[in-house]
């Protein structure tokens, strides 16, 4: 059928479509008015025409049922990759795969990680462009009915309109300005916006126009201009309220003539205002024989999913009945087709529609119907949330299938990104739906929806799922753990840690048991405030020591191993054993000798192990293993869509890897970039303390104090009660801050705080310089010229350092104390502590500290008269603090070998050509006669065999599981 008095819109539609397919640029069309206003109409002339101009089209519809589903639109516009097989799917979405396949309901993921929505956009923009033609044609994208559009959906195709000025894209959209609900207000805007039609508002319809239509309708018969006015006057111009007049008109032998309206105006007045009434439209409804009927209030049901086996299942008549039905509805004007082939199914009307289904049948048959479509369409293949918008629609009904769907939709939606549309399900089945033992589960599951973007608000629903709980279930269980997790990110870390304590109690010896363990000891080693962390330590250890660590086989166990290590790091204990049980937490070791390790978004478990893990491989220098397991577990992170929360823990412990490997450009990279991410997720993240701690030491390092303390005021660091996190930070905040301080010369500021630090610290068995070196800064402070200057201080708090540092034995640690002990020590033992400092750190990969051990030394020699040896080492220093990065660190070296090779016969050094090499050669054997190896020979003395020592309480107790 022809459109009438849409020329203007026609031809903006052509111009567009003739701009895109000449220049190659996207192009934005708003076609809005209210409802039966002829935009459908518009929209199917444009695609019709878009095919004869050599455009691909795909479009899709909203409907008022799906506009609580996430991406539900986005679903059913990408439908022909839901049917293709996974290998299909994998090839059309290719790297997106991961993310989007979930989203698209072609596979499940764990609701542990819901992906981060610019990267589903991303996705969905990477598989709009994969629709483009591959000859490079031009493509039409059309949304009709976007006011009944999920919120998600339209979000993307809002955010998608501003980038399709260079892809070959006519993105058409009609919605009811009369209609809109307030989350669709922003996209719809947006859209409005950047529309390049000046003619999206449709007028009403001339009288004109209203005759054009009449007469075309009654080609066969005179019509009276009178007749023509009068039915403009009662459709107020409406296409689709004319449409339906004049059905009225033909279906009761109105004639269109003056006489008829005078016989019959009123009715059809009447008619005109009433049809979708429902005294009106039921009235012709009834008159429809009853297998119509049916077939009709199935259709209503199922849209958009209807077909003539849905509608023959729903119903209960055969598909030859359900045929001749459909011929019948379609005669009537109520059905646009009437079998699968000819043209999808559908209402002629939206406004058909909502009437059928709003006044053909009661409220209780309707529920039952909705809930017999949710089971046929999860029969069918569809998603939980397919079947629980129908759902929504069934009230005061008991049903533990219909209460478990509405779980499985809310995790769908957790799964995609949207947690809290998952909400809407749940608080209606736990009112409509679920029987009182299942209260719980779906308290539980609201909790989990809350927390990934409000944590507070998921702390009352999860203490009333533990309330109605029955105790030693595996359900009970979880949901201690969660309101445990989300505790502790709502700052309520002792809280998190009696609630654990409290459930363990009452939990029996058993795989349970070291469930709930491991949630305890894993938040009560980041609890600043615990004051029994020995006591702890020692219960762990109890806990562990009958577990093999070549069978951690469950995620409990390998949790357990990871935290063993990680409060090893803490309270110092010999790094043989502590790596010992770090390896162990990634699964027994394969053929091959590789581990299996974790899985970052695993059900049930969050990141938090894993990156303990981490913290634990790059405090005891092993940045080998800490660099595979982040790189992995960021991969797996970025494969399902998360970007911004986990990640910008993820980058900043990459900058803390880096940082102590010397590579402090790459550290200030990842820095700044865990920095960003975390405050675009709010002021009170606590990763920005991470980022910026390590953004602070590596400013610091490359001799920029100016942007660091920028940084340092930015974060909060200067303010002490900022700083004072509940949960522990590395770096620790009053260590940067102390670094910082001593680096502008105002490290009197620091000696009360890192002694204060100390004491706290070592009083609670925690004292390791691997993680928290107070000891070192506070000796540099106090050896510093200014009213607290104290050597003899500053000597002991460094060789208590150096003690510490000796009993765990990571390399760096006693590297980096053994050089500021030596600094600060004039006897003659100093040369040789400035010797056993290189070489700790010679060839472990920690750069930085390597080159600041290697100026030391080389600094000594040249102070006890050897200097020939000196600008060796001091060359070396110089060329490892340019490759690190440090600038300061590079150019006092450099003066140095320029001063000394000034005060000797010895040419001026050429640093562009001096290498490691000119200096190996003159040692033979790899070594200096100062003993320091070259080329990353391993020292021949090192004590690769020193006994453990166990700092808590009695040592090792082979007792009794706790």
């Amino acid at each position: 059928m022809p459109l009438f008095e849409r020329e203007p819109l026609q031809r903006e539609l052509r111009e567009n479509m003739a701009a895109v397919r000449r220049t190659g640029t996207g192009r934005v069309a708003v076609v809005k008015g209210v409802a039966g206003m002829g935009k459908s109409a518009v929209l199917d002339w444009t695609e019709a025409t878009a095919r004869t101009e050599g455009f691909e089209t795909l479009a899709v519809t909203g409907y008022d049922l799906e506009k609580v589903r996430v991406y539900g639109l986005v679903k059913r516009l990408f439908v022909k990759i839901h049917r293709l097989d996974d290998a299909g799917r994998r090839q059309r979405l290719g790297e997106w795969y991961g993310v989007l396949a979930p989203i698209l309901g072609t596979q499940p993921r764990q609701p542990e990680a819901p992906p981060d929505p610019d990267n589903v956009r991303a996705g969905l923009d990477a598989v709009m462009r994969s629709h483009l033609p591959a000859h490079g044609g031009p493509l039409l994208l059309v949304v009709n009915d976007a006011h009944w559009a999920d919120s998600s959906s339209l979000d993307w195709l809002a955010r998608f309109a501003l980038e399709i000025d260079g892809l070959p894209i006519l993105l058409v959209i009609s919605y009811r300005p009369d209609e809109i609900e307030e989350p669709l207000r922003p996209s719809l805007r947006a859209l409005d916006k950047v529309a390049a039609t000046e003619f999206g508002q449709l007028a009403p319809l001339t009288v004109d126009g209203v005759g054009s239509v009449i007469r075309r309708r009654f080609a066969d018969r005179h019509v009276d201009d009178e007749f023509v006015r009068r039915c403009h006057r009662y459709v107020n111009g409406l296409p689709q309220t004319l449409r339906e007049l004049l059905r009225y008109v033909e279906e009761n032998g109105i004639p269109p003539t003056a006489a008829g309206i005078a016989r019959y105006g009123t009715e059809m007045a009447d008619h005109a205002v009433y049809a979708y009434h429902k005294d009106q439209f039921e009235e012709r409804f009834n008159r429809l024989a009853p297998a119509a009927r049916r077939v009709a209030m199935a259709a209503a049901i199922l849209t958009p999913h209807m077909n003539i086996e849905r509608i023959a299942t729903l119903t209960g008549l055969s598909p030859q009945t359900v045929m001749k039905a459909a011929a019948d509805l379609y005669g009537q004007e109520i059905l646009t087709a009437v079998d699968d082939e000819r043209s999808a199914w559908g209402f002629t009307h939206s406004l058909v529609q909502r009437a059928v289904y709003s006044h053909c049948f009661a409220l209780s048959d309707r529920c039952a119907m909705h809930l017999r479509a949710a089971r046929m369409l999860r029969e069918d293949g569809f998603s939980a949330q397919s079947a629980a918008t129908h759902l929504l629609k069934v009230f005061g009904t008991i049903n533990e299938w219909a209460a478990e769907t509405a779980v499985s939709a809310a995790r769908e939606c957790l799964a995609s990104g949207v947690p809290e549309a998952g909400v809407r399900y749940l608080e209606h089945a736990l009112v409509q739906l679920a029987p009182k033992e299942m209260h719980a589960k779906i308290h539980y599951n609201i909790g989990r929806a809350h927390f990934v973007n409000n944590p507070p608000a998921s702390l009352e629903p999860l203490r009333r799922a533990l309330a109605a709980c029955a105790p030693g279930t595996e359900l009970r269980t979880n949901i201690v753990c969660e309101l445990g997790r989300s505790l502790a990110f709502n700052g309520q870390l002792r809280k998190s840690i009696e609630l654990l304590d409290e459930e363990i109690k009452k939990t029996p010896v058993g795989r349970t048991r070291h469930r709930l363990y491991a949630d305890l000891f894993m938040w009560a080693a980041f609890w600043e405030d615990d004051t029994s962390f020995a006591s702890r330590a020692h219960d762990l250890q109890r806990l562990t020591v009958r577990l093999s660590t070549e069978q951690a086989t469950t995620r409990t166990n390998c949790s357990l191993f990871a935290l063993v290590a990680w409060y090893g790091v803490l309270s110092g204990r010999r790094l043989q054993t502590t790596t010992k049980f770090a390896r162990a937490a990634l699964g027994p070791e394969g053929p091959n000798g590789e581990r299996k390790g974790f899985s970052w978004i695993e059900d049930g478990w969050g990141f938090e192990i894993p990156m303990v893990l981490i913290l634990t491989f790059i405090h005891c220098d092993l940045f080998k293993e800490a660099r595979a397991l982040l790189d992995t577990g960021m991969a797996e992170l970025r494969d399902n869509g998360r970007q911004r929360s986990h990640l910008s823990y993820g980058h900043a412990f990459q900058a803390m890897l880096f940082y102590r490997m010397g590579r402090l450009n790459d550290a200030r990279e990842q820095a700044e970039i865990g920095l960003e991410m975390a405050m675009q997720l709010g002021e009170d993240t606590p990763s920005k303390w991470y980022a910026a701690g390590v953004l602070i030491q590596t400013l610091i390092a490359q001799g920029n104090l100016e942007l660091a303390e920028h940084t340092s005021k930015r974060i909060g660091f200067d303010d002490a009660v900022k700083a004072d996190q509940a949960a522990r930070v590395l770096p620790v905040p009053a260590i940067v801050l102390a670094e910082l301080r001593i680096a502008q010369g105002r490290h009197t500021e620091v000696i009360r705080p890192l002694t204060d630090l100390g004491e706290k610290l070592r009083a609670r068995g925690m004292d390791n310089p691997a993680w928290c070196p107070w000891g070192l800064l506070l000796a540099q402070a106090l050896s510093l010229e200014g009213p607290l200057q104290d050597q003899e201080a500053a000597r002991k708090a460094a060789k208590q350092a150096v003690a510490r540092a000796d009993a765990c034995y990571a390399p760096v640690a006693a590297g980096q104390a053994k050089r500021v002990a030596a600094e600060l020590d004039d006897n003659p033992n100093a040369l040789q502590m400035l010797w056993d400092a290189a070489v700790a750190l010679e060839g472990v990969g920690a750069n930085y500290e390597y080159a600041k051990a290697l100026l030391a030394y080389g600094d000594r020699l040249r102070k006890d008269g050897h200097k020939q040896d000196a600008i060796g080492e001091l060359e070396r220093a110089r060329r490892t603090a340019m490759a690190c990065g440090a600038i300061p660190l590079q150019a006092r070296a450099t003066e140095m070998v320029n001063a000394l090779a000034g005060s000797t016969a010895l040419p001026p050094v050429d640093h562009e050509r001096a290498d490691f090499a000119d200096w190996t050669e003159e040692y033979p054997g790899g070594y200096s006669p100062y003993g320091i190896p070259h080329g990353g020979n391993s020292r021949p003395d090192a004590d690769d065999d020193r006994t453990e020592t166990w700092p808590f309480r009695d040592g090792i107790t082979r007792g009794s599981e706790i």
